[in-house]
């Protein structure tokens, strides 16, 4: 018997000892994750390259994965098959938490925000659309209802005052030149500008195709509450990677080579 309960403790000792060890592993592992993937779109990209130095001088050794359209670097994050995305506003992440059952974070502080236009290849002000013209917008629920709020804030049509937000062409109550609206996926509407009478572009966009986002029409009045920064798993906010990756990202370094090259297209909280 004596026996029996020595072999009992020293059995429980090697489990203890076991998973202290493990516990020890992963907090290590969590501490030292220092490769990398990031899911960006075309753009996007080139802001983390101008900031790629600020990550490595932290001892970081980032990897830029491009997708084609925002939903599919969320769902990359979403999935586990990269660790962060730099791409999308605040917005437009919480609705892919809203539509997906996601559970994403976008880190704070904010590093910058980008506006939207209404622009034209046929008309040179606002007040020559003509009746019926035909008007793109963005497809997806966040930025469709930003373009309508934009256009509302204009005096081009009124919205359903019942409502905050989520609007939808189905919730304009007065229309006076009968503006149709196409709905398009966002990276698609400058090239809508052949075809159309306007579209809503976002400056990203415009500028990527080598328009000049400064000819708008109109622009939104609240680009401010569209943040972007690093976003990663709800569990990750809290590393110190997701911190120091996101930091890196408003470095002056950084932020130099982010406004020599897009111009001005993107503006930095302070």
């Amino acid at each position: 018997m004596k026996k029996f309960r020595i072999g009992l403790a020293v059995l429980a000792a090697v489990f203890v000892l076991g998973a202290c060890g493990s516990k020890k592993d992963s907090a290590t592992e969590k501490e030292e994750k220092k490769d990398i993937k990031i899911a960006c779109n075309q753009i996007s990209e080139n802001s983390l390259k101008a900031a790629k130095k600020s990550m490595e001088a932290e001892g970081y050794t980032p990897e830029f994965v491009v997708f084609s359209n925002n939903i599919e670097a969320l769902q990359a994050v979403q999935d586990g098959n990269v660790d962060a995305s730099f791409a999308q506003h605040e917005p437009f992440m919480k609705s892919f938490n809203e539509q997906k059952g996601g559970d994403l974070a976008m880190m704070k502080p904010h590093v910058y925000y980008t506006g939207i236009g209404l622009y034209s290849s046929k008309h040179d002000k606002i007040d020559e659309l003509p009746d019926g013209a035909q008007i793109a917008i963005m497809n997806d629920a966040m930025n469709r209802d930003n373009s309508l709020l934009m256009m509302q804030d204009a005096g081009l049509i009124k919205l359903n005052d019942e409502k905050k937000s989520g609007y939808t062409a189905l919730d304009i109550v007065d229309n006076p030149k009968n503006f149709k609206f196409v709905e398009i996926e966002q990276a698609q509407t400058v090239r809508s500008l052949e075809d159309l009478d306007a579209a809503t572009c976002f400056f990203t966009f415009m500028f990527n195709s080598g328009e000049d986002y400064k000819d708008y029409l109109i622009r939104d009045q609240h680009a401010e509450d569209f943040p972007i920064s690093l976003i990663v798993k709800d569990k990750s906010k809290d590393t110190d990677w997701a911190k120091e990756i996101n930091q890196s990202l408003a470095t002056k370094e950084s932020k130099k080579g982010i406004n020599d090259h897009f111009k001005g297209v993107f503006t930095f909280y302070e």
